[in-house]
């Protein structure tokens, strides 16, 4: 060591000597100093400053090279191992330093096989790049390579982060690529764990944004070689210890972007029918069964209703598929596979069939409704309307078909004090054709009726029809094409089967009966009566007027005024063949019978019995078995009971015998010694009043019988 020393003293005291004796130094003058030790911290020159304080830049050693250009080497260090070309130390300072005051480099590390720099440290930081100058808007950190290689390379074996950075108002970290096969950043993890984790506590900022200033992604996720079905291209969850919040919102900010959906997914997928929850487009769960969150919201703001604008909208475009379908799949559930709700002046639900499809087509598996329409108790609306606004449509606004046994239409009107129908049909036509009709009924088949009207409640008064018109028209018109009746009416009870009457301030008639086919040989009106009552009852309580008036050619050929009194232009013609008048009986009427030859009672005023004597003035005429006209000074409505018919004039069959010899026709006939019975009178002995009439047919038998007599008593 003392020889070092002495030989540095001796050289830097020969440089003096040299220089100032010496003529000018000559290019690439040098100082070698060698130390050939081999022992450990051994150097070939030192420099110390001895002083604890030295002044500002002060230097135990200090290399200048005054050139102005690129070359030249202030200090070069340099070792031909693998140890250090230049070593610094120091406790607390710089343990190498070096400044460029202009554009140069403070410290250039450059290798040409190894590493350019290597910064290590046991328990500080390895490397600090810093810039102080809050004008200088350089980098901080330029890392540039023109080969294959990372750029950085980052990584730790421990718990640390491989790369932290952090800015007040720049770009924490900030990748950049001009190649479309790369990316600006890549994220990988090979232990299972995140490739990209965003951490912020932001209530305004997001922890990951994409942004795309061009037309590709702001954010793409996609799975590359998992084929499991379990990876997901892109995940967001919210819930994690309790948060609150969104698990993904898509936004769009511009009115006027016409151009793209705000959330568009699709898939060229085949689906899977096994499992249709899977192989989807798209598939939303809420998977909490006390939970009233929907699956899937969908909410649109806009006062049009144009076509697409719709909180969700479903669309079919190939030849098959559902624009939309709802399916409540829990056979044990009550919930509605669709509910459509508006709070406006809107349709809840319009559906519309473009081509030959139904617009709304429901159909039931279980006995509930196909369709169920009802308002409920504050609503003021109605439970259904069909409408048809096509003038040429031809086809029915509702059709309903039933090949059960059930009911094709029930319709009810449930309400006591109610006063509406519960079935109302309305045309509005001037035409009055086949099927022209507010209600058309038809019946098809062998059996039913086109039309079946119940008044049901035994103790109601409502009648079972009721037919108005205010026009001219018929209230009701009733036409039987075949053998049947036009109208059929039937009365189970003390009613009437038809009933027709002209009210207080009607001038109509309460019935007409017309028949305008001139070779229908039918009455008009057939009156038919198995009962004890009248076949006809005509009550007349009006002031004038007559009970009955028939005509012939519109002209009157016959009538029975209002007190009873008949009139017949050209006479009457009855079935029998004489003019009776009831008349009292001496005895029992049980004990006379048709044929029996009367005569004037002189026991009693207007009273006849049997004759019992030849001869007899008192003959008046014959019980009558067939009476023409019966003729009485009783009311009509008196049965005659106690009465017999007694023929005064006419043909009228009568009892004879031949008490008084064989009876000719024209023989006059006389009472005969026998109850009842005549004979043929002897012209000698015939008295005025004693002949009863002329015989029209003979008689010439030994047993009481009866012949027709033209009775004329004279």
């Amino acid at each position: 060591m003392k020889t070092i020393k002495l030989l540095l003293i001796f050289a830097i005291s020969a440089h003096k000597l040299i220089a100032q004796t010496a003529p000018p130094p000559q290019p690439n003058p040098h100082i070698d100093v060698v130390n050939p030790n081999t022992e450990s911290s051994r150097f070939a020159i030192r420099g110390i400053m001895s002083s604890t304080a030295p002044g500002g830049f002060s230097t135990g050693v200090r290399g200048i090279s005054n050139g102005t250009g690129g070359l030249g080497i202030g200090v070069y260090g340099s070792h031909n191992g693998s140890g250090w070309g230049v070593y610094g130390t120091t406790p607390n300072g710089l343990g190498v330093y070096g400044n460029s005051s202009a554009n140069g480099y403070g410290v250039y590390a450059n290798s040409n096989t190894g590493i350019g720099m290597n910064a290590t440290s046991n328990n500080g930081i390895a490397a600090n790049i810093s810039i102080f100058n809050n004008a200088n808007n350089n980098n901080v950190l330029n890392i540039n390579t023109v080969g294959n290689g990372t750029v950085i390379n980052a990584n730790t074996s421990g718990n640390g982060t491989g790369i932290r950075s952090s800015t007040g108002a720049g770009f924490a970290l900030h990748g950049i690529t001009s190649s479309q096969t790369s990316a600006g950043l890549v994220a990988d993890n090979n232990g299972a764990g995140e490739g990209v984790v965003g951490r912020i506590t932001s209530d305004i900022a997001g922890a990951v944004v994409g942004r795309n200033d061009g037309g590709g992604y702001g954010v793409r996720g996609f799975v590359a070689t998992n084929t499991t079905g379990t990876a997901v291209g892109v995940l967001g969850q919210i819930g994690l210890n309790n948060s609150q919040g969104r698990a993904g919102r898509f936004e769009n900010f511009n009115t006027t972007n016409t151009l793209g959906n705000t959330l568009e997914v699709e898939t060229n997928g085949n689906g899977n029918i096994p499992d249709n929850t899977l192989g989807n487009a798209s598939s939303f769960l809420v998977d909490n069964t006390n939970s009233v969150a929907a699956a899937v919201r969908g909410e649109v703001k806009t006062i049009f209703g144009n076509f697409g604008a719709a909180g969700i909208f479903g669309r079919s475009s190939g030849t098959g598929g559902f624009a939309g379908l709802f399916h409540a799949s829990n056979p044990s559930g009550n919930g509605n596979a669709l509910v459509a709700i508006t709070d406006g002046n809107g349709n809840a639900i319009t559906a519309n069939a473009s081509k030959n499809g139904n617009a709304v087509e429901a159909n039931i598996d279980g006995a509930g409704n196909a369709l169920y329409a009802w308002v409920p108790t504050f609503a003021t609306g109605r439970a259904g309307r069909f409408n048809n606004y096509n003038e040429d449509n031809r086809t029915d606004v509702v059709t309903v078909t039933n090949i059960g046994n059930g009911i094709g239409v029930n319709v009810k009107i449930d309400n006591t004090n109610g006063t509406s129908p519960a079935l109302k049909g309305e045309v509005n036509s001037q035409f009055a054709n086949f099927g022209t009709a507010g209600v058309y009924g038809l019946s098809s088949g062998t059996g039913g009726f086109a039309g079946l009207f119940h008044a049901s409640n035994t103790s109601g008064n409502g009648p079972a029809i009721m037919a108005l018109t205010d026009g001219a028209g018929d209230a009701v018109i009733a036409s039987a094409g075949g053998n049947g009746n036009g109208v059929e009416g039937s009365a189970d009870g003390t009613g009437n089967g038809v009933y027709g009457y002209t009210p207080n301030f009607g001038t109509g008639r309460a019935g007409r009966f017309a028949n305008f086919n001139n070779s229908n040989a039918n009455p008009a009106v057939h009156i038919t009566t198995t009962g004890t009552g009248s076949g006809l009852f005509v009550n007349h309580t009006g002031a004038s007027g007559s009970i009955a008036i028939f005509q012939s050619g519109n002209s009157n050929v016959a009538r029975i005024d209002k007190n009873g009194r008949g009139y017949f232009n050209n006479g009457t013609q009855t079935g029998g063949a004489d003019l009776a008048e009831a008349f009292d009986v001496n005895g029992n009427t049980n004990d006379f019978e048709p044929g029996d030859v009367l005569v004037i009672s002189a026991d009693k005023d207007r009273t006849v019995e049997k004759s019992a004597e030849p001869y007899s003035t008192l003959v008046a005429g014959v019980y009558a078995t067939k009476p023409g006209i019966l003729l009485t000074e009783e009311n009509i409505d008196s049965e005659l009971t106690g009465k017999v018919p007694m023929g005064v004039v006419g043909v009228i069959p009568t009892k004879v015998c031949l008490e008084g010899g064989p009876i000719k026709r024209g023989d006059l006939l006389v009472t005969s010694s026998i109850p009842g019975v005549a004979m043929r009178a002897n012209r000698s002995k015939v008295e005025v009043g004693q002949v009863l009439g002329k015989a029209l047919q003979e008689f010439d038998s030994a047993t009481i019988n009866k012949i027709n007599v033209l009775v004329n008593v004279k």
